[in-house]
């Protein structure tokens, strides 16, 4: 039976890395961040290039063309030795609404969430500038959790600090064949879509030199770092947090909830404090579709998002 793996997950989660490991085998295959061929709101989404590196590549131009709601079942026609996709357009919506027709047209779905601990989340937000990372982590997930009931939890420590036993576990929860060394995702080639380049940049090798992301930055800076084609995970990330935000991790009562939630240290039924309510959850589809609307038509242009 053919499968079609969602993978949700904040910015900076781990979630192209998910995905382009789990298709990392001769059936599947990773479609990255799909959404935003049909919906894009940034500059480079307007101009997509193929991951595979082949600039005569018109893979994506014929799912285009094929249309949103048929566009897995494109995939499966152009690539027929496949039986799985992995999606990781992360976008609650879009994953609520793309599980509702692939279960129509009687393709298997399932859901996997991948989340770093607020204080890894923290840093990667900071380090980048960003000072809502609070904002940004709790709505994601109060959102991803008003929308998808059932779903795999993958913390990303350990998909990083362990990634063989735990690509083994995902298989085993959704009936894939696990193949040793799946977690070096670079050593296949995949025509996977967007994401971040953090992730996508060790798809860059001698076999593979027409490779592009949409960054400035060059494969051999992660080379002479030593982590290019290498999964790095640092244990003292939180040591290195300034205090500040380190006092409102730990301040933080919701967070806290949230994290218990997500570890497995509290039932489902605080799941209900969790989520939004209806009018909150309407609110934020009216405000997703809004951001949606304004990216069709000035995110050519400028980076709203």
């Amino acid at each position: 039976m053919k499968k079609v793996l969602f993978i949700g997950g904040s910015s900076f989660s781990g979630s192209t890395m998910l995905d382009m490991m789990l298709a990392n085998s001769p059936d599947g295959f990773s479609v990255g961040e799909i959404q935003a061929l049909f919906r894009p709101y940034r500059p480079h989404h307007f101009s997509p290039v193929c991951g595979c590196g082949n600039p005569e590549c018109d893979l994506w131009k014929k799912v285009l063309a094929s249309g949103e709601k048929r566009l897995y079942q494109t995939i499966f026609n152009e690539f027929p030795e496949i039986s799985f996709i992995v999606d990781s357009s992360k976008n609650p919506w879009w994953i609520n609404r793309q599980t509702s027709l692939l279960e129509q047209q009687g393709i298997m779905v399932y859901h996997l969430l991948i989340y770093k601990e607020p204080g890894d989340f923290a840093h990667s937000m900071v380090k980048r500038g960003r000072k809502t990372w609070k904002r940004a982590w709790k709505n994601y997930y109060r959102l991803y959790l008003s929308l998808i009931e059932n779903f795999i939890p993958v913390p990303y420590k350990d998909l990083a600090q362990k990634p063989a036993e735990t690509i083994s576990s995902i298989c085993l929860s959704c009936g894939l064949e696990f193949h040793q060394d799946r977690e070096k995702f670079w050593e296949k080639q995949h025509h996977t879509l967007f994401g971040n380049d953090s992730a996508k940049i060790h798809l860059y090798s001698e076999k593979n030199k027409n490779y592009h992301v949409a960054s400035s930055r060059l494969p051999h800076q992660d080379t002479v770092e030593g982590r290019h084609q290498s999964i790095y995970y640092d244990n003292k990330i939180f040591e290195k947090l300034p205090d500040d935000v380190k006092q409102e991790i730990t301040a933080d009562r919701q967070l806290q909830q949230m994290r218990s939630f997500f570890s497995g240290e509290k039932a489902s039924k605080e799941r209900n404090a969790i989520v939004y309510n209806p009018f909150q959850l309407n609110l934020n589809k009216f405000i997703n579709s809004s951001e949606l609307l304004a990216g069709r038509t000035l995110g050519r242009f400028f980076r709203l998002l």
